[in-house]
């Protein structure tokens, strides 16, 4: 009996150290989660939103943009923005990332700004949010997986 007991107590204190390392290790990939969708926003601004697109997403990615169809892969998302207004700009601000326990998957979300100019118009610009599911590379960085938004009404002016 007391062998059970001592058993049980250092399978609960592994058990115990063991989610105290994931608790510690979940946190940390949370923070260089929302700092990558960070880079991945400053990327759009510097380089273009295709090719920020290009880079940051998995191969296997899926887009599900608001109003449209589902896009599969990588290089036919790229495609598709490449066609689309070059001269728009998407910029967005993460606001909160988690990551699984399992350390391999995650999202990000927050609020984007997509901006251009209209001959007859001037300058326009659409509001929404987002959603990203993120996959953690065997090179340890992270990709979207999976990317999709929806519009939303001006933010509140202060």
């Amino acid at each position: 009996m007391k062998f059970n007991k001592t058993l049980s107590f250092l399978f609960g204190f592994f058990a115990l150290i063991n989610s105290c390392g994931n608790y510690m290790n979940t946190e940390k990939e949370r923070a260089l989660l929302l700092e990558t969708d960070r880079e991945f926003a400053r990327t759009s601004i510097m380089i273009g939103t295709a090719e920020a697109f290009h880079a940051f997403l998995d191969s296997d990615a899926l887009q599900l943009p608001a109003g449209g169809h589902p896009v599969r892969c990588r290089d036919n998302i790229y495609f598709q923005m490449k066609a689309e207004n070059s001269s728009a700009v998407l910029n967005w601000e993460p606001q909160e990332a988690e990551v699984a326990r399992s350390g391999d998957l995650g999202y990000t979300w927050g609020t984007y700004t997509y901006s251009w100019v209209d001959a007859e118009s001037g300058l326009q610009s659409r509001y929404g949010k987002y959603l990203n599911i993120w996959k953690k590379q065997p090179d340890g960085k992270w990709k979207v997986l999976i990317d999709m938004g929806n519009t939303s009404p001006p933010p509140h002016e202060e």
